[in-house]
């Protein structure tokens, strides 16, 4: 079994809202998974990442989205809530990243924990970045798009 910090990426640094560039990076069919038990949450996140090109799946629990990683390896990217009955975020990470993937996904916890600790605990449990709720859309597409393997 592999130490959760070898399969994680280096940090990406905050990203500023706004700010020159060419905005947030479409994306043409990349598939991202959703694992919270708020399904209103989850929808209208995956209906904002949706307008951008991605293809969104949802989980309500962590098993499933571990379930939906082993079934469909194409997943690029897991969007983690942290307080979820049973099987929580960081343990969900856990078992995510015990999994045998050529191409880990990146795993950002996306979550009303948001204070520098909580971040931190975040990344220490397997996970790529942190992005606090309410979640600034146009900042997590920038980091799916620097996190998500080529």
């Amino acid at each position: 079994m592999a130490h959760p910090a070898e399969h994680r990426r280096e940090p990406v640094p905050d990203v500023s809202r706004g700010g020159a560039g060419s905005g947030p990076p479409l994306f043409a069919g990349q598939k991202v998974l959703i694992v919270d038990d708020d399904r209103r949450g989850a929808f209208a996140l995956g209906s904002a990442l949706s307008a951008r090109g991605l293809t969104v799946l949802q989980a309500a629990n962590g098993p499933d989205g571990v379930a939906a990683l082993q079934h469909d390896p194409t997943i690029r990217a897991v969007l983690m809530d942290i307080a979820m009955p049973g099987l929580d975020g960081y343990a969900t990470t856990a078992r995510i990243r015990e999994l045998d993937q050529p191409e880990p996904p990146a795993i950002i916890a996306v979550t009303f924990e948001s204070s520098a600790g909580d971040r931190a605990k975040a990344l220490a449990a397997g996970m790529d970045e942190h992005v606090p709720k309410p979640v600034d859309v146009t900042r997590l597409l920038r980091l799916l798009g620097e996190l998500m393997p080529s």
